[in-house]
């Protein structure tokens, strides 16, 4: 029979109105804009019972004898049936719910939102079973198998998600939805289904038709389309029996198909062509289908199986009423297929030779033919597109272009498509903001102190502005067949990489500098002064993971100089910023929230934060703004829900501490040993003083442990000179003469074995060496022994040429006790691993200026007495213990004199050693920032 439609009745206010069943089929539930949620008992009651719910309500679901409602409080609230009480909430967004969904043979509900999320909740809520965060927009609808093996979500972003639930990863993406950032924006809400018997099928809209997928191997099975369907379909729905489905326009055109064969059973227009919002299949299986329009008009259409609907109760048996009537044809065929398959040896049967010869087997169940089916093969995750780092997603109406240590750059798109870009920089002394016309629709942008550059696809155009003087302007246009996909602008360089797989690179000014072709498809740039690093697919993606690699190229003059490193990346995850530290040092994040610094020296890469420690919510992500290695920090925004900053209000930036990820960090051995491992691998402002108490703490926590060879184990590490003599004395102090004798001969041992261990050393480095591009600084015979956790830069030159011998150790002037003593006392004493050392780590000042000092009491330049007394009263004290305070300031003062009348004949031999020794090196508080990348500082022969 042909397909019918009942006339229209007011349900809801204007706007996207959604429907469903009760699962006896008795009562039709909507739920609209006006915020009510309505039970009819059929399409032609005129008193449907009405409840209000909140401002709004836009899913409403039936599930055992519960109705769950998507309200204005971004929640999923239970009710119950008939009576309406609230029952509890099942879940909560930060946005609001656009699709509630579920099905009688799954024990749970299916809930995606406008806040990029969906989730797999239980029916009496809970934490979720399943969060699914990898979307880049909003979540338009869900679809879950029937065997609760699968899920599907649909989104802004424009890409068909599949997922698995047991690994809960994506196993399929498919690009089919248009882009849209608000779900009241949408027009196509792409709705999906799952064949509901076995979950064999799944059926999305692709433009004008419906696409059916193969579960197995992902494939196309099918697609449905009509000649009379001229506009895209929005959304498709399989028939309680799996055997139709049905589909919906945005001009309110309804079809309906019979899956098996691909017949249309007929099109029904829409009265006024409104767009349908939502469809629901009666559970009966009497062919009839309810649905409602973005205008609140309820609809009804019987007669969809191409059967009289009202002839469908009275059979009373639903299985009888989906069965397909067979023709006496194909009964004299399957008689015949029966009598010819039988157990009789000398029959012969083809299907038995097959499965002998070709090992090709036959399911009874399956009406093909297996020898026809295509073997599942192992499927790889999609390779990641070219990204803008420091960007929001393109599609966004009010979005950054960029946000580094620089500026802010933002893009603002109206509804009648015009465009705009405004600069906004940190520091408004190096240039004024600057508002432009965006008529060329860039799409990309990068700000550096000397040079914005804006960039478009198509057509493809690179222009740049100056900030330097006059801020003058200039463009270059990419040849016909390539187009922009990423650009970058420090402060020496413009680069560009482009789908032919080349790198351009200009001068700030706009001299074109180079052209390099890139060995794979380009993800993203990133640059530092005059250094650019490329990020490419090295290889085909995985089964789960993305294969990168990063080229680090420098220019100088006309020389270019590169080295490839591989990118790493936590398991199953993507790069989503790729950037460069204050001092040079490459970094990458992912999306799994781990940020990682490219050690240039040693030529690894450290994971420095793990920023999902600072997340309260599951699903709180963090978008890297630039990165601090002198400070030790990291500036990042927090995004509460979504992966990306919104641009009104305008988000705050926090700090983050670096923590290199070691074991047990909740412990003080693991904090000191992360930050001497901290302080090895970054460029930190640590002076030499906390460096020699951080160590020395840890030194002391594994004598009081007694684990002495794993102190003797960690001076040999540290290899500082100075440091030896204050160990020795803590672990005579405690009793540790056997450790105190071993740290005493450590030095001459060191002397013996330090020119077999450069010979080594050095031919080991020379071996790098050759195979090395990327050197930062020039390996010096002499730091082939410099401590391996202690920051490097500390250390002064003049050190290295020192003879490695322990200096005598005093417990305090004037005394020549034997410190090495045994006291039984002072073991007994000791309270905690640490008092001892703070009173030894007064000593690494003294022996610091003894090595300038002779005389501990004598003045420094320009030091008054008050000075001088206060640094020097505990010593006089101790020399002079009879004497009271005002007899020991009297007694200092005498002191003082004499003293500096005796420095004063040795100034100029003193002034010129001190002279020696800053001009050797200088502390790392007073030295001066360098670059990791001084490498390609090339100097002229």
């Amino acid at each position: 029979m042909k397909i019918e439609s009942k006339p229209l009745r007011y349900a809801h206010a204007e706007g996207h109105t959604d429907v469903c069943y009760s699962e006896d089929g008795q009562h039709i539930i909507t739920c609209g804009h006006d915020g009510d949620v309505r039970i009819w008992i059929d399409i032609d009651d005129d008193d449907p019972n009405s409840h209000c719910v909140g401002e709004s309500a836009l899913a409403v679901c039936f599930k055992d004898k519960r109705l769950y409602v998507a309200n204005d409080n971004h929640a999923v609230q239970a009710y119950t049936f008939p009576a309406f009480d609230k029952d509890g909430i099942v879940t909560r967004f930060t946005a609001p719910v656009t699709q509630i969904m579920s099905s009688p043979q799954i024990e749970a509900l299916g809930c995606c939102s406008e806040n990029m999320e969906a989730k797999i909740c239980s029916l009496e809520g809970g934490a979720p079973l399943f969060v699914m965060t990898e979307h880049k927009g909003p979540v338009l609808s869900i679809a879950l198998c029937p065997h609760m093996k699968y899920a599907a979500t649909a989104c802004g972003d424009g890409v068909l998600r599949i997922w698995d639930i047991d690994t809960q990863k994506v196993v399929k993406e498919v690009v089919c939805v248009p882009k849209i950032n608000t779900f009241y924006a949408a027009k196509i809400l792409c709705r999906i289904s799952f064949e509901p018997s076995e979950g064999k099928y799944l059926a999305y809209p692709n433009n004008r038709e419906i696409i059916l997928l193969d579960c197995e191997s992902w494939g196309q099975r099918m697609s449905f389309t009509h000649s009379s369907i001229k506009c895209a379909i929005s959304q498709c729905l399989f028939s309680p029996c799996g055997q139709y489905l049905t589909g919906s326009t945005v001009a309110g055109q309804i079809a309906v198909w019979e899956v098996q064969t691909g017949t249309c059973m007929g099109i029904i227009e829409h009265p006024t062509s409104h767009n349908i919002s939502a469809m629901s299949w009666n559970p009966k299986g009497n062919g009839v289908l309810v649905y409602c329009d973005v205008a609140g008009q309820l609809g009804m259409l019987v007669n969809c199986y191409g059967k009289d609907s009202s002839k469908f109760g009275s059979m009373g048996d639903s299985e009888d009423i989906e069965m397909v009537q067979k023709d006496d044809n194909d009964d004299i065929v399957d008689n015949l297929i029966q009598n010819y398959e039988s157990d009789d040896d000398n029959a012969i049967s083809l299907e038995k030779i097959k499965n002998d010869t070709l090992g090709i087997h036959m399911d009874p169940d399956d009406s093909r033919p297996q020898s026809r089916q295509v073997a599942p093969v192992p499927t790889t995750v999609p390779a990641q597109a070219p990204f803008q780092s420091s960007s929001t997603p393109s599609h966004l109406e009010h979005r950054y272009m960029c946000w580094n240590d620089v500026g802010i750059v933002r893009c603002h798109t109206a509804e009648n498509g015009e465009s705009s870009i405004d600069i906004e920089f940190h520091d408004s002394n190096m240039h004024h903001g600057i508002h432009l016309n965006n008529y060329l629709n860039h799409t990309m942008a990068s700000l550096s102190s000397t040079v914005l550059a804006l960039a478009c696809e198509t057509p493809s155009k690179l222009v740049c502005i100056s900030l330097v003087g006059s801020s003058k302007e200039w463009s270059v246009s990419m040849p016909d067949t390539e187009e922009i996909l990423c650009v970058v602008a420090t402060s020496g360089l413009v680069a560009c990489a482009t789908n032919a797989r080349l790198l351009r690179l200009f001068t700030p000014m706009g001299t074109q500098r180079q052209v390099i072709s890139l060995p794979g498809p380009v993800v993203t740039l990133a640059g530092f002064n005059t250094s650019v690093f490329v990020v490419y697919h090295k290889t085909d993606p995985g089964l789960t993971d993305q294969h990168l690699a990063m080229d680090i190229i420098a220019i100088n003059g006309r020389q270019v100089r590169s080295k490839t490193v591989e990118l790493p990346l936590t398991p199953s995850s993507k790069l989503t910023w790729i950037g460069s530290s204050d001092v040079g040092s490459p970094c990458a994040y992912d999306n799994t929230g781990i940020l990682r610094l490219y050690d240039i020296a040693s030529g690894v890469w450290v994971p420095i934060c793990d920023t999902s420690t600072h997340s309260k919510g599951v699903s709180d992500t963090w978008f890297i703004v630039s990165l601090s290695e002198p400070s030790q920090t990291v500036r990042a925004i927090l995004c509460r829900g979504t992966s990306f900053p919104l641009t009104a209000p305008k988000p705050i930036v926090t700090e983050l501490p670096i923590q290199i990820p070691l074991c047990e960090l909740d412990t003080e051995k693991g904090q000191y040993e992360e930050q001497l491992v901290r302080w090895a691998h970054t460029a930190s402002d640590v002076d030499m003083k906390t460096a020699r108490e951080t160590a020395l703490k840890l030194f002391a926590l594994a004598c009081r442990s007694e684990i002495e060879q794993r102190a003797l184990e960690l001076m040999e590490l540290l290899k500082d000179v100075r440091l030896l003599p204050l160990a020795a004395k803590y672990a005579s102090r405690l009793g540790r003469m056997h450790l105190a004798d071993k740290l005493g001969d450590l030095a001459e041992q060191w002397e013996k074995e330090a020119d077999k261990l450069n010979v080594a050393q050095n031919s080991h480095f020379q071996e790098l060496e050759t195979q090395e591009t990327y050197d930062v600084t020039t390996t010096q015979q002499e730091d082939l022994n410099a401590s391996l956790i202690i920051p490097q830069k500390t250390k002064k030159k003049i050190e290295n040429v020192t003879p490695i011998k322990p200096a005598p150790i005093k417990a305090s002037p004037g005394t020549g006790r034997n410190p090495f003593k045994k006291q039984q006392d002072g073991t007994k004493n000791v309270a905690s691993p640490l008092t001892l050392t703070e009173r030894i780590l007064v000593d690494v000042h003294a022996t610091n200026d003894s090595t300038e000092n002779e005389d501990p009491l004598t003045p420094l330049n320009g030091e008054t007495f008050v000075d001088w007394f206060s640094r020097n009263k505990s010593t006089l004290g101790e020399q002079n213990p009879d004497l009271t305070p005002s007899e020991l300031t009297r007694h200092g003062i005498r002191t003082f004199k004499s003293v500096q009348s005796k420095s004063s004949t040795g100034e100029g031999a003193q002034k010129r050693k001190l002279d020696e020794a800053s001009e050797s090196v200088s502390p790392i508080a007073n030295a001066p920032k360098q670059s990791k990348l001084s490498a390609f500082a090339f100097q002229k022969k």
